[in-house]
């Protein structure tokens, strides 16, 4: 998919069709518009491919014509089964006299309104780009502590792994989050130790120096959450063993509560229990056999509750 845009009054709008603006979207693209980069535009192929590899660390390279800027970016996040946070790159391609973005699939770049930094430079632009990663990493840490803590409360009475598969995908992909934040931030430092070369004005060098705390704190939040489900991965997996063991000890109490019921009324049987009652009227005769199965369980209960529930503790 192709998309094309331009700068008016601080505002990136679409172009209309038909013409070429100061920057152009290419969502993953046809081997028709790939080799439209490389022989027209001067694209590196290996470079061309990196920007559409999600394995790809983030870097700077200057060629002949243009520079090269790879920078990491999150997925649009989807609710599933998973919980899976994935990243994605993004190449930005800087001319002089346009921006040329590649990215593998089609994701919203600047349909957020107004830039946020003077000027109408395409230098702007590049930086928007980062900032825009930099504020989508941090909205999904948001949602990670959220789902994070949602999961924490599930896990106090759940049985089973579901919690536990949730946890260790969240746990994963924060250390893709890890990866992705810290090589945006050698990126970052890069771009400031070339400002003069790459072209920024002193606006732009200020909001560079923005984007780049912004970075290390979505960094450091990486680290802190990753550091705490690393670190509660036992204690909650203890605790669902340990759901389970109270359970199976419950159903431990109720069968040995049963159990010398089941054992009287296996020996008596019914032709038996007939001929030890016969002089009796039978509703009396069940009622008796009922109530003593009642008391014997109750007495058994109260033998076996300190063992089994917990609820009389041994002194």
């Amino acid at each position: 998919m192709f998309r094309c845009y331009d700068l008016v009054d601080g505002r990136v709008q679409s172009c209309p069709e038909g013409q070429l603006g100061l920057i152009q979207v290419y969502s993953a693209p046809t081997d028709e518009e790939k080799n439209y980069l490389i022989e027209q535009c001067g694209i590196d192929a290996h470079t061309l491919a990196s920007a559409l590899d999600e394995d790809e660390i983030s870097r700077i390279e200057y060629e002949q014509n243009h520079i090269a800027v790879i920078m990491k970016r999150p997925r649009n996040f989807q609710i599933d089964r998973r919980m899976a946070f994935k990243v994605s790159s993004i190449g930005a391609f800087l001319f002089k006299d346009r921006l040329i973005v590649l990215q593998a699939e089609s994701m919203p770049l600047f349909e957020h309104g107004r830039m946020p930094l003077r000027g109408n430079t395409i230098q702007g632009v590049l930086l928007r780009l980062l900032h825009h990663a930099t504020h989508h990493f941090l909205q999904h840490l948001r949602i990670i502590r959220n789902i994070s803590d949602e999961i924490e409360n599930k896990i106090e009475y759940a049985v089973t792994n579901k919690s536990l598969v949730n946890m260790f995908s969240l746990l994963k992909s924060l250390t893709y989050y890890e990866s992705a934040t810290s090589a945006n931030q050698l990126l970052l430092v890069r771009l400031r130790t070339d400002a003069d070369r790459i072209g920024f004005n002193d606006e732009e060098r200020d909001f560079l120096e923005d984007i780049t705390v912004e970075n290390k704190q979505c960094d450091n939040l990486a680290n802190i959450y990753a550091g705490i489900l690393t670190g509660m991965s036992d204690a909650r997996v203890s605790v669902v063993s340990n759901n389970l063991a109270v359970i199976m000890k419950y159903l431990a109490v109720i069968n040995v509560v049963f159990m010398p019921i089941t054992v009287i009324t296996g020996i008596g049987g019914m032709s038996e229990f007939a001929m030890v009652t016969e002089g009796l009227w039978w509703p009396h005769a069940y009622s008796a056999l009922i109530l003593v199965m009642v008391v014997i369980g109750y007495v058994t209960y109260l033998l076996v509750r300190g063992i089994g529930t917990g609820s009389n503790s041994r002194r």
